[in-house]
């Protein structure tokens, strides 16, 4: 018995941390690692680089919202703690733009990824273990995000290079240059201006992305993390051409959980709302930035008893996912002069799609919400109910109910585990005793 009792005390001991590093293993992260999401491609046409081409690109809520809890974190001075249950001394996600020019599968002009992009354990991502950079000036290997508390990304790729190793290459270390991932006969290149030109009425460009996610632990080696690679998105000859957006794909924003913070803006308190923000807006806030325009978030607010609506000037404005903060600083007057921290707001939000050339669009406005209540119909009454919870899902199965707060497979692999080792004892007990 003692012996069982020990052999299913080691085999807990053992099984206790494989669950944690099978979360790690299926996961890797706090959050679903999702590839960037809706991926626009647009020309910038009258740049003054003639090859120049904004790409963006959206994150899941989820993304943002981790994000944004780890940057209030390091604000609010509880960084430690919070690392402490990610397990990990820090974390950050970059992304990756992989391009290709008419055909992706050319073996010259085609998807420029190499096993190089996974990175070195000592010299990171895009580098040999020399040290050596084993992309072009075109390749984004280790690209920043804007902030990834934002949905909405962007960023300027394919623009000119001037002639040195980033046009020419070097041989010596590998390291291939933007003409050693061209066709001779789809570019001109003026040496003396050092500028590049390609034809976008014959040529298209494709491009694809991925995120990846750096784990750092102090004393080991960082950790990278790989989404799968995005849609593809195209621009030039073949490319489909972007549309403006008109009202009807500008939806009005989902807000709920109006609450009152511990901040305060000016002598006044802050308040703050969660943001969810569907596929649809996604999509289109990418094709508005790829065209270099933006779709943002007004917000407008209300001591509950008023008629009039006010504008909110000291409120987050770029759209991310989760908590969205609005300082009450705005509604201070002559009749009145301060914001008691008692005050019942009302509040509702609408989006602002700004596009070149175009008037802006604005969205229907959401519904209005208030302390206590998620759901207030727009004519103001307060018959609305509360929106439940989100179901949380386990992080490994993602649908068993975590008995104990172990996922069931876990359980079943203890369960299989125990009754191996019983067979095992019992068939030596019996070995044993026959011996003797």
């Amino acid at each position: 018995m003692k012996r069982l009792l020990a052999a299913l005390t080691a085999i807990i001991m053992l099984i206790a941390p494989m669950a944690a590093f099978a979360s790690a293993a299926e996961t890797g992260l706090p959050f679903e690692l999702a590839a960037p999401g809706n991926l626009t491609a647009a020309w910038l046409e009258e740049n003054d680089s003639p090859t120049t081409i904004r790409i963006a690109y959206t994150l899941t809520n989820e993304m943002t919202s981790f994000f944004k809890d780890m940057e209030n974190a390091h604000l609010e001075g509880t960084i430690d703690g919070f690392m402490e249950n990610v397990g990990c001394d820090d974390i950050w996600m970059n992304v990756q733009i992989d391009w290709a020019l008419d055909d992706v599968n050319d073996s010259v002009s085609g998807w420029h990824y190499t096993r190089y992009w996974d990175g070195d354990d000592y010299f990171g991502l895009g580098h040999d273990e020399e040290g050596n950079r084993r992309y072009s000036e075109w390749d984004v290997v280790d690209g920043s995000l804007n902030n990834a508390t934002e949905t909405v990304q962007d960023m300027w790729v394919t623009r000119g290079v001037p002639n040195d190793d980033r046009w020419n290459g070097d041989p010596e270390t590998n390291m291939p240059g933007v003409k050693d991932q061209l066709r001779p006969d789809q570019y001109t290149y003026n040496e003396e201006e050092e500028t590049l030109y390609i034809d976008f009425t014959q040529h298209t460009f494709y491009f694809r992305a991925r995120f990846v996610v750096t784990v750092r632990v102090e004393g080991a080696p960082d950790k990278y993390y790989f989404s799968d690679w995005s849609n593809i998105a195209s621009a030039g000859k073949d490319a489909e051409a972007i549309v403006p957006l008109t009202k009807a794909d500008v939806p009005a924003p989902v807000i709920t959980d109006l609450h009152m913070t511990d901040k305060e803006f000016n002598g006044n308190p802050v308040v703050a709302f969660t943001l969810t923000v569907p596929d649809e807006l996604m999509r289109n806030a990418a094709r508005a930035e790829a065209m270099g325009g933006t779709i943002v978030i007004e917000t407008e607010a209300r001591v509950k008893g008023d008629t009039e609506w006010t504008l909110m000037g000291n409120s987050d404005w770029i759209i991310k996912a989760g908590e969205m903060e609005c300082a009450l600083l705005t509604l201070v007057n002559a009749e009145r002069p301060s914001i008691p921290r008692d005050t019942v707001i009302e509040l509702r939000c609408r989006y602002r799609c700004s596009q070149p050339g175009m008037d802006d669009i604005y969205s229907d406005y959401s519904k209005i919400i208030s302390f206590g209540t998620n759901d207030i119909n727009s004519g103001g009454s307060e018959g609305g109910a509360i929106e439940p919870a989100p179901e949380k899902k386990c992080p490994i199965c993602h649908f068993c109910p975590q008995p104990l707060g172990l996922c069931i497979f876990i359980w079943i692999a203890i369960i299989v585990a125990v009754i191996i080792v019983v067979v095992i004892v019992i068939a030596a007990a019996k070995k044993k005793k026959k011996k003797e």
